[in-house]
């Protein structure tokens, strides 16, 4: 994993013998410091993990993580986050240090979900609410671009890989489309290969045949979950991702609302929750230059994890197999065992507010290509 730290603050404070003085301001990320062992910070979507340290001295490469009472701080998404600490003696500064991720994914932190349609307002696929807890996992900030694309494609033919469809895309930056589950998931092996990763998926259960060509339909035994390469979410992954931490909402954003603004799909004007987006519609920035009506990958702000475009501009794949939910609490879900269609989620630039739910799931069958289907993958953390 290519994990690095960065070290950042907004304020330094120094405790002096009599009073607590401010220094000079300068790339700092803590925001508050309370002297009796409160510290506030700025999270980073990539960070895996925080490391709070002091020094009495700073620049002198000393500072050290010993004498606070904390070990390490666990990711949480973006965001403010406060720590409880000891106090060292005074003069001392404190700062914060993160581990980080992968360039281009963000951390979605452990946890439980109530997943589902907790409004009663939608098909009946989306119930019942249940609790789902999810472990900790790396997921691509973005929808997969057609530039990233077009480069492992390009590796891949060259290294025993098919795929049915080159993929297509509107520009480099938009997300490609138009590529079928199969040809998702053999893209992930062959990005897990060019980066020197171990692939996830493979056409046996004993994992010694790595899923390189044709149209296998694999089951969760023909995955291994340990490797550190690239896959699909789960659908139970991508739906606490698209939550960003909230609980109860509609949608990835803060509030229950939508408009252009907030999304790239197409406005009907016909849902109470959909906010007035200047007549029925596709988004008036994206819909030129003929279909598909894609906008280009983060256009929108992100929600609390970091992540864009979790409501919008393409349905994203999943990994999991078509099935019910059951009232019962899971644990890492990973579909029924048995069926045709694989899930996709998200909503599209020609679909209506009601699919940019984050409860909204729907399915398709895994060799379909289509200009509103594409993909974002993950990883273990």
């Amino acid at each position: 994993m290519m994990a690095d730290f960065q070290q950042f603050f907004r304020r330094a404070w120094l405790l002096g013998a009599a009073c607590c003085g401010l220094a000079p301001a300068q790339e700092f990320q803590i925001t508050r410091l309370d002297p009796a062992g409160k510290l506030t910070f700025e999270g980073i979507p990539r960070a895996m993990e925080y490391r709070v340290e002091w020094s009495a001295a700073p620049g002198r490469g000393d500072w050290q993580r010993e004498g606070l009472g904390i070990t390490g701080v666990l990711a949480a998404g973006a965001g403010e986050r406060t720590v409880n600490f000891s106090p060292r003696p005074a003069p001392c500064f404190y700062r914060v240090a993160a581990v980080l991720g992968p360039e281009g994914f963000v951390v979605v932190p452990a946890g439980t979900f109530q997943m589902g349609d907790s409004f009663s307002e939608a098909a009946a696929n989306e119930r019942p609410v249940h609790a789902v807890e999810v472990s900790a996992f790396l997921l691509q900030a973005r929808e997969t671009t057609k530039a990233e694309w077009d480069e492992v494609y390009a590796w891949a033919l060259g290294h025993g890989y098919d795929f049915g469809s080159p993929g297509s895309g509107k520009a480099a930056q938009h997300p490609v489309h138009s590529v079928s589950w199969f040809d998702a998931v053999k893209w992930c092996n062959a990005r897990s290969e060019m980066d020197g990763l171990a692939p996830c998926y493979f056409t046996d259960a004993s994992h010694a045949v790595v899923y390189r060509t044709g149209e296998f339909y694999l089951t969760n035994g023909q995955v291994l979950w340990t490797a550190d390469g690239y896959r699909l979410p789960t659908e139970a992954e991508w739906e606490k991702a698209a939550r960003g931490g909230q609980a109860g909402k509609r949608f990835p954003w803060v509030g229950n609302l939508i408009n252009h603004s907030l999304a790239n799909y197409r406005s009907v004007g016909f849902y109470s929750y959909e906010l007035p987006s200047g007549g029925p519609s596709y988004h008036p920035l994206y819909a030129n230059g003929g279909i598909p009506y894609t906008a280009p990958v983060g256009s929108f702000a992100p929600n609390g994890y970091g992540l864009y475009d979790m409501a919008g501009n393409l349905w994203e794949w999943c990994w999991d197999l078509y099935g019910d939910y059951s009232p019962d609490p899971v644990s890492d879900p990973r579909g029924p065992s048995a069926d045709a269609d694989r899930i996709v989620r998200g909503g599209g630039w020609d679909f209506y507010a009601v699919s940019c739910r984050v409860a909204y799931r729907t399915r398709r069958f895994p060799s379909l290509r289509y200009t509103v289907l594409g993909f974002r993958t993950a990883r273990r953390l």
